[in-house]
């Protein structure tokens, strides 16, 4: 992790494997673990937090879609918030492929986590909601 968290941290490990499809049992599996803390304050109403993520992404499926790692969340831009996606880490070169990352964030609140198959036009679908 590339921040330096206060003593009221919280570390939570996350699994997300994503939706059978066709022959695969699953097609996505995105872990890791997902830290942080109340920092900045309370900005437009609700706690504002800091932290960072350690997380693998593999695509499981032989089906040549690939897999990606998806966040929703709000950021903080200064005077309001505002609903932000990421795709931290995206796999695309073939089933059993996996990658590895650390993200950090600031003046976000209300993270969630996705495992997604990549469609064939290269969106996200099949997305299963990571469990902790």
């Amino acid at each position: 992790m590339a921040f330096s968290a206060s003593a009221s941290a919280v570390t939570l490990n996350f699994n997300a494997n994503g939706p059978a499809d066709g022959s695969c049992t699953i097609t996505t599996k995105g872990w890791g673990s997902y830290t942080y803390y109340a920092n900045g304050g309370v900005k437009g109403g609700y706690q504002a937090y800091a932290g960072g993520f350690d997380v693998t992404e593999r695509d499981t499926c032989s089906d040549g879609y690939g897999a990606v790692l998806h966040l929703t969340y709000y950021k903080w831009n200064g005077s309001s918030w505002v609903y932000t996606t990421a795709d931290p880490i995206k796999v695309t070169t073939g089933a059993g492929t996996q990658a590895s990352r650390s993200w950090t964030f600031e003046d976000v609140r209300d993270v969630k986590i996705y495992s997604c198959r990549i469609n064939s036009a290269g969106g996200l679908s099949s997305c299963a909601s990571a469990a902790f």
